[in-house]
């Protein structure tokens, strides 16, 4: 999964996490280089390359069928393993997708991280993955890294479908911590790095920076454009609609309270459904208070 050349495209970074292990890091949260990964490839090779030289050298020709056995069977656990892998993912991302609990996710992720690291592809899936049920736990700080992690890694980079969640967390997540030029320079990225099938990710970055510039007319048009699309999931369009009516309030035109009040309703009763702006934003937080339903 993943395992080409990186991408060219430069990229702006915070205080981008190395990749090389730190001291008290733990391993499973570093993906191998390429040459590592080379490294291991080579080595899982040895065991046939000698039985086949024995087979010669001692003249012994059912040395060869052990040789072949034992190559098959190190494709077929390979194979095994990195299928099994990439069911769990799918469960995993399913569950993010339908706005699970982020802590159970994170859980589950975390096994993931620790058995994929020997494909690399998987693991930097893994850890994009849990990167993200971290930022909707409320740690952004946790999510940034493991993100920079997979970006700085490369196994993902020509990958359209996995950049398509990394770019545009990379953004939100910095839009969230009112880090504006940053949030703006990974928006640019992912404008011009994901083919334009893939541009709708980009509703909630464009958005919320939107939204951080005080820029809340345009907010609410670019909303306006995604709330209605078909793809969009229920979920989805009431944490939109939300942030649609906190821009009509700081436009100066609110919404009426018996409008924003269900969607508070819906926003408090499953936190983790979506990113918990309110942990980094005082004005959203005062604004979720004053529509929030009586108790």
């Amino acid at each position: 999964m993943g395992e080409r050349d990186r991408t060219a495209v430069t990229a702006p970074y915070r205080v981008a996490a190395p990749v090389e292990c730190e001291p008290g890091k733990p391993s499973r949260y570093v993906p191998l280089t390429r040459r590592e990964e080379r490294l291991r490839r080579v080595l899982r090779s040895v065991p046939v390359v000698l039985l086949a030289l024995a087979a010669f050298v001692l003249e012994r020709p059912w040395l060869i069928a052990g040789a072949l056995a034992w190559g098959l069977g190190v494709v077929i656990v390979a194979r095994l393993h990195a299928r099994a892998l990439n069911g769990r993912l799918k469960a995993l991302a399913g569950t993010l997708a339908r706005d699970g609990d982020p802590s159970l996710a994170a859980r589950s992720l975390e096994a993931i991280v620790a058995d994929a690291r020997g494909y690399p592809g998987f693991h930097c899936v893994a850890l994009l993955f849990l990167g993200i049920a971290k930022a909707r736990g409320g740690d952004a700080d946790g999510a940034l890294e493991l993100l920079y992690v997979v970006q700085k890694a490369g196994w993902l980079s020509h990958r359209a479908l996995w950049m398509a969640w990394l770019l545009p967390w990379l953004s939100q997540l910095h839009a969230a911590k009112n880090e504006l030029d940053l949030a703006e320079q990974w928006l640019e990225v992912a404008r011009t790095s994901l083919p334009a099938e893939k541009r709708d990710v980009l509703v909630s970055p464009e958005s919320l920076v939107a939204l951080r510039r005080g820029k809340n007319e345009e907010a609410i048009a670019t909303i306006d454009a995604y709330i209605g699309a078909e793809d969009a999931t229920d979920p989805v369009r009431e944490h939109f609609a939300l942030l649609r009516a906190f821009a009509h309030e700081r436009a100066g035109h609110p919404l009426p309270d018996d409008a924003v009040r269900p969607l508070v309703k819906a926003r408090l009763a499953s936190p983790g459904r979506a990113l918990p702006i309110e942990k980094w934003w005082d004005e959203f937080a005062a604004y979720l208070d004053r529509h929030a339903p009586a108790t």
